[in-house]
């Protein structure tokens, strides 16, 4: 197996182990021992066979707006395909798997794509002289959930095409299923485990900074600017288990909602989303 080296400050660092050939598309081509978080952490459980076929949650369930879930990413420019570029560079220059996670309740999903690649979302770094904006952040496109469970039968999710579709409990509001969603992924946040021991350990074996590799994303409301923190980055594979996890969360969040073991409001999500601060 061929190795890379790489160095921190000039001095050398552990070599890694290459586990993809030179060339391959793969983000993860070099073996690191870190073991990243799965989407839900240790304790996901799915839910019995017979959750939504029981009369308990059929007399309570009362169908909404319909809602799509979707994982999306950024890569190569299709003007300069050798130069590195979006969250595919992202994920490459850290040899872990990098994707977007929320959900849109647009009739046409594709129409949130177009808002991602206006604001140039997760494009901006924070360097020793400030933000920096890295290129190839407006081309985001939905990549395909591949699953190996199916949904739970009359469950209210499904998976449609490149996204899964979820129609809401008509009392719970998109903002609220949003808080929810990553509430219960959050443990696989990029931006949070940069900040862990594990995360740190895992840029200092790249011979990289932690705290310029968090994403971040510029707004502009008028003449008033504001700079957040990119925070619907996650570890996650698309593939196999980390979509079945997925699926898991999603219909737990529907379930447990309507059965009223969710908080309805909780006064900390009550806070204005656009509120203008100075980048």
């Amino acid at each position: 197996m061929k190795t890379m080296t790489t160095t921190v400050s000039g001095a050398p660092v552990p070599q890694l182990r290459r586990i993809q050939p030179v060339g391959s598309a793969a983000s993860v081509s070099c073996y690191l021992k870190t073991q990243w978080p799965r989407v839900g952490g240790p304790g996901i459980r799915p839910l019995p066979d017979s959750a939504f076929t029981d009369t308990a949650f059929i007399g309570r369930y009362q169908p909404g707006v319909w809602t799509y879930p979707y994982v999306a990413c950024c890569g190569v420019d299709f003007d300069t395909p050798e130069r590195a570029s979006g969250l595919k560079s992202v994920a490459d220059r850290l040899h872990m798997p990098l994707y977007k996670l929320s959900a849109t309740e647009l009739a046409d999903p594709r129409g949130r794509l177009e808002a991602l690649n206006r604001m140039r979302y997760a494009s901006h770094v924070r360097m020793r002289d400030g933000h920096k904006q890295e290129i190839g952040f407006q081309d985001w496109e939905f990549q395909q959930f591949a699953p190996r469970r199916q949904p739970l039968p009359g469950s209210p999710v499904s998976l449609d095409g490149h996204l899964f579709a979820l129609r809401r409990p008509h009392d719970m509001s998109k903002r609220v299923f949003e808080k929810l969603l990553h509430q219960r992924i959050r443990n696989a946040s990029f931006n949070a485990f940069l900040q862990t021991p594990a995360g740190r350990e895992h840029c200092a074996m790249l011979g990289l900074a932690p705290e310029e590799q968090i994403r971040w994303t510029r707004y502009k409301f008028g003449k008033a600017l504001r700079i957040d923190k990119a925070e619907e980055i996650y570890i996650f594979r698309p593939t196999g288990e980390d979509s079945d996890r997925l699926l898991i969360i999603l219909e737990r969040i529907v379930h447990d909602w309507v059965m009223g073991r969710i908080a309805r409001r909780p006064r900390h999500w009550c806070t204005g989303s656009q509120r203008s601060r100075s980048a």
